[in-house]
Order: structure tokens, then C-alpha cells, then sequence
């Protein structure tokens, strides 16, 4: 939201952003600074503002929404699965209108993994059994989450069947907003910061890098197939730092679930490392991940023994996956220029 504030001020608009209830007070993060925005306390009560909140929990934007008619509110869906909403929750790419292999294949899909949770949307009670399931506070506390989660969904079910504006950040979320919402969408991806001086960093030959915030659980069934590879994880570090183990590495590996466009691909791409990918979220459209049909991985409960050969492949010989996959880092490389587009697209429709 920082880069988008930053953008329409530099198209000359007047854009802030309004902190979210549970980060009043707090300072952005300093990587942030060479960005130009300002804090303000709501949106103004007139005719012509408004308003853009995420998909994340529109109920700590609750004044702002309640303020704001519905035709100059815009729900950007970067992180489809983190919404609150249960059927966001529980979305699965191949429910919507987004195809797993690129235009033209024929091939055909085998049985995915059975044994992802779904939605509960039957029964007596429904929300507040959906609020139990996801609440994991302990003791006293736990009755007041119990009532938090569950007026955030409700509140957020109303919220989108208000006659809101829609944009995403992927094609996984645009087919998540057609099939679910029943609504159209734009498409306003962000794109990967410029990458520091790597020229100084060797490969390591046999090191593998994984997201560890998403991908350390599944990582338990891949690493005994392949015991000479080096896995390390991508965690807790400065973007400088994120970039160069990247360069390090001689593959990145997505083992996530991928609630959007995620940067760590595109960014391997950049720092010169491919991408083996289990094909995950938004990681099941070729669309969102044009990375190559051998090395988009389906998820099926024989995943680890279907990805473990590929991985070995591409580190014995990786140029068969580097020239498979430059169309890819040009894709990423045009991301910047597509996000532009999409921005000036959207300033015109503001500004009507």
C-alpha cells in the first residue's frame, strides 16, 4: 500500500495512508523510507475521496468503510487466502476460472492433494463454528476471540456484497473475485525492488533455498529423498540479505501456499537462481507463475517423490532450467512497466 500511495502522489494526487486500528501509532518499516507518503488519521467526509483497503480485515478499516459509499471504495485482494472470509479462506485455485498448464496443452491434470480443510457453510451456527475452528487463543481469552473473529467475518461478508470496486495482485485472486464474488476485477500486480550489488557472490553448488515462513512443514517430506542437498531457509533477514542468499543458492524451491504473486520466485529470477515451484495457491495459475511445465510441480500426495528428481536434475545440470525459465525473468523484468500501466489505468478512472 506504500508503493501505491507513493505512486498516485507522483501522478500528483492527493493520497495518504490511514494506518489500520491494530498499527495506530506505529512507525513504518524503515525500508520503507525511500518512499513518499504521509499518515492520516481517516478520509475525509466529502464527495470526491476514496478509499482502498486489502482483503486482509476490513473490520479494522470499519470507519473508513462505514463513511464511504460503496462506488469510491476499492478492495484490493493481494493475499486472497488471508481474508476472513471462509470462502477465501479455503480457496482453491482449480475452483476458479485459472488454468494450471500454459495455453494450448493438452495435458491433463491428475488428482490433487485430497486433504486441504473447506469452508464450513452448512449447518446451525456456521460462523461462529468457523471462528472456533480458526481460534488458537488459550484460556480466559479465548471467548473474546471467539466474538472478534466471528464479527470480522460477518462484517466482512457485508462488506463485499456491497457494490464495491475490485482489483488483485494475481490471477489467482481474479479468478477467486469471478468465481466467488461474482464480480470483475483489475489486475495491479507490484513488482520486485532493484536488486543490490551481487557481483561478489559465488553459487554454492548442492544449496537449495526455501521460503521458510511458508514451506519448513512440507520440507519434512522432500529433504530425506534428496540427503546431499543443502536446504537453507529463506527467513528473518534484510532484503539485502534475502537477495544475496538467493545468489548464493544454485535453485530456489517453493514449497508455500501461495496466497498471491509472491516476490520470492521473481526474485530468484532476478538474483540469477531458477525456480523449482509446488504448485500451490496462486502458484497452480501458469499465469501468476510462467515458470516452465517441468517445473511446476502438481500438488498430489506423491508430490515429494515427483519433485525430488527435478530438483536433482537442475542442480547436476541447471542449463536446461536457466534457458527454460529466461522468458520468465523477462516477465518479471516487465513487471515494473505493467505495474505502471495498471496505475495510470486506474488514475483515469479516479479522476473521471
Amino acid at each position: 500500500m506504500t508503493l501505491l500511495v507513493d505512486s498516485f502522489r507522483r501522478r500528483g494526487l492527493e493520497a495518504y495512508l490511514i494506518p489500520m486500528r491494530s498499527h495506530r501509532g506505529h512507525s513504518n518499516h524503515p525500508e520503507y523510507g525511500d518512499f513518499d507518503f504521509e499518515i492520516a488519521e481517516t478520509i475525509p467526509k466529502d464527495d470526491r475521496s476514496h478509499l482502498v483497503v486489502t482483503e486482509v480485515s476490513p473490520i479494522e478499516n470499519y470507519r473508513e468503510i462505514q463513511r464511504t459509499p460503496a462506488e469510491r471504495t476499492w478492495m484490493l485482494w493481494l493475499s486472497v487466502n488471508f481474508s476472513p472470509l471462509p470462502r477465501a479462506r479455503y480457496y482453491r485455485a482449480e475452483q476458479g476460472a485459472c488454468r494450471f498448464f500454459p495455453p494450448g496443452s493438452e495435458q491433463e491434470l491428475p488428482d490433487l492433494w485430497p486433504y486441504d480443510d473447506s469452508a464450513i457453510d452448512s449447518g446451525p451456527l456456521k460462523v461462529i463454528r468457523e471462528s472456533w475452528r480458526r481460534n488458537r487463543t488459550r484460556g480466559f481469552g479465548k471467548l473474546r476471540s471467539l466474538a472478534v473473529e466471528t464479527a470480522s467475518i460477518k462484517f466482512a461478508e457485508s462488506v463485499v456484497r456491497r457494490n464495491l470496486n475490485f482489483g488483485t495482485q494475481s490471477f489467482y485472486g481474479q479468478g477467486f473475485i469471478s468465481s466467488e464474488l461474482g464480480s470483475e476485477s483489475f489486475i495491479i500486480t507490484d513488482y520486485p525492488r532493484a536488486m543490490p550489488n551481487l557481483a561478489d557472490v559465488k553459487k554454492a553448488p548442492g544449496v537449495v533455498t526455501f521460503n521458510g515462513a511458508k514451506g519448513r512443514w512440507k520440507l519434512r517430506e522432500l529433504e530425506p529423498l534428496l540427503p546431499d542437498v543443502e536446504f537453507r531457509a529463506i527467513e528473518g533477514m534484510t532484503y539485502s540479505d534475502v537477495c544475496r542468499a538467493l545468489a548464493e543458492s544454485s535453485l530456489y524451491v517453493e514449497l508455500g501456499h501461495l496466497p498471491g504473486r509472491d516476490r520470492l520466485p521473481r526474485e530468484a529470477a532476478l538474483a540469477g537462481t531458477p525456480t523449482v515451484l509446488l504448485a500451490r495457491g496462486a502458484g497452480f495459475c501458469w499465469a501468476d507463475f510462467p515458470l516452465g511445465e517441468k517445473y511446476r510441480i502438481p500438488y498430489t500426495v506423491d508430490w515429494a517423490q515427483q519433485m525430488a528428481p527435478v530438483i536433482r536434475e537442475a542442480l547436476s545440470d541447471p542449463s536446461e532450467i536457466v534457458a527454460t525459465q529466461q522468458p520468465f525473468l523477462e516477465w518479471v523484468l516487465g513487471e515494473k512497466v505493467r505495474y505502471e500501466q495498471a496505475v495510470d489505468g486506474w488514475v483515469e478512472r479516479l479522476t473521471v
